[in-house]
């Protein structure tokens, strides 16, 4: 397995096979509760997002067309 470089503020400790996957398993499981608690927030973030999206390409399109038609 290629070892990939990873710039953390931190040293990790060296762990055994099993302390690493037992870490990793805790880390999951504390993401999956942040996830689960702000839910209904990043729900609402992501769909104001998208919104704002399709209206900023709404809005590109209608400039791009107006300087596209032909005057007559």
């Amino acid at each position: 397995m290629k070892r990939r470089t990873v710039i953390l503020p931190f040293l990790l400790p060296r762990l055994t096979d099993r302390a690493a996957a037992q870490f990793i398993e805790l880390l999951h499981e504390l993401i999956g509760g942040i996830e689960h608690h702000y839910a209904a927030q990043l729900h609402r973030y992501h769909k104001r997002l998208q919104k704002h999206q399709k209206e900023i390409r709404y809005h590109q399109h209608s400039l791009s067309s107006q300087f596209n038609d032909p005057p007559f």
